[in-house]
């Protein structure tokens, strides 16, 4: 069963699909570096006292790290 939630609810080694975004104005760097619906995310880790996720996305494998502001306007199901 899943559920849509934001990106910034991942654990370490969850992983989960964009499907969207919750606000209209995403940052452009999200989507130009290909955090776009339908691409797979898997969270790596978190920095400590709540910190910017560590994700890698894509069947490149790519990474970046994002603020949990950020986290939380792309939409996920869990996978």
């Amino acid at each position: 069963m899943s559920t849509n939630n934001s990106l910034s609810i991942l654990k370490p080694a969850q992983k989960a699909k964009v499907i969207g975004f919750s606000e209209e104005d995403i940052p452009t760097k999200i989507l130009e570096m290909g955090i776009v619906p339908g691409v797979s995310v898997k969270l790596k880790r978190q920095a400590p006292w709540n910190g910017p996720l560590y994700l890698e996305y894509g069947k490149e494998k790519s990474t970046i790290m994002l603020r949990k502001e950020e986290a939380s306007c792309i939409l996920i199901e869990l996978e």
